[in-house]
């Protein structure tokens, strides 16, 4: 299927009010223990497809940043950085490839026509525009209602230098399924020089740093992620979530501090 992009026009978001009180300060990972939420209660996944080259983004990028303050152990906000906008003058510097092909793997999913930016797929199930925030928050609340048919521990975690290396256990291996990790970037604030965003200071949440994928063969694992140069592992946090193959539903999920 032959894919064209298009921008989707950013929302005043008047009515997020109702639905956030955010905290200030820098948003840190709930789950220190390494464990998920076990309480019976569900959880949401909210992957936003973004770009700093993308004049209908930063409200998208606000929503996502106003859930991560939330610091609300149920809900895993990450922001995945599309290349594609690299070309109208402004290079993202968070953008890759991967996370490109992992939107378009989603619009086959959802038999989209194109894919865009801001797009918000939560859970894997559903997709809808990442500057929405009156529909964003009726979604979610209706897929915290879905139980963990997974529970994921993260049983060490050690950072150095350049890399994260995390082990995890899980209690129940789903057939036909991955582990996906991603090196999430709590807080950071980018001037953009060039491009339609040009001179807009834009203050990024839970970037997607680095991320890998592995088929869940077995209960206990480790993967090793890559920690930026020179970055404070502090500002880090590794999440792990387990997606079925075909459907690309997500089953479980876990966050946890790199230090």
């Amino acid at each position: 299927m032959k894919k064209r992009v298009y921008y989707v026009p950013g929302f005043v978001i008047a009515l997020l009010v109702l639905f956030f009180t955010a905290s200030s300060g820098k948003p840190k990972g709930m789950h220190t223990n390494g464990t998920n939420n076990t309480d019976g209660s569900g959880f949401v996944v909210m992957e936003l497809f973004t770009s700093q080259g993308c004049s209908s983004c930063p409200p998208a990028d606000e929503i996502l940043g106003m859930y991560a303050l939330k610091n609300d152990e149920h809900i895993i906000p990450l922001a995945f950085h599309v290349d594609y906008w690299n070309r109208l003058g402004w290079v993202d510097s968070f953008s890759n490839s991967l996370y490109s092909q992992r939107q378009r793997a989603y619009a086959e999913r959802f038999n989209l026509e194109s894919i865009y930016t801001p797009q918000l797929v939560i859970n894997g199930q559903k997709q809808l525009v990442g500057s929405n925030g009156t529909e964003i928050a009726a979604v979610t609340k209706e897929l915290l209602k879905e139980k963990a048919i997974v529970e994921i521990k993260v049983s060490a975690i050690k950072a150095s230098a350049d890399k994260v290396v995390v082990d995890y256990v899980v209690n129940n291996k789903l057939p036909n399924s991955s582990m996906n990790a991603a090196l999430v970037q709590q807080n950071v604030v980018t001037q953009i020089r060039e491009g339609e965003n040009r001179g807009v200071k834009l203050t990024n949440y839970n970037v997607v740093r680095d991320f890998k994928t592995i088929q869940l063969e077995n209960t206990s694992g480790n993967i090793i992620l890559q920690l930026p140069k020179g970055s404070d592992a502090a500002n880090y946090q590794v999440v792990l979530f387990i997606q079925e193959n075909n459907s690309g539903n997500i089953k479980g999920a876990v966050k946890v501090n790199c230090k």
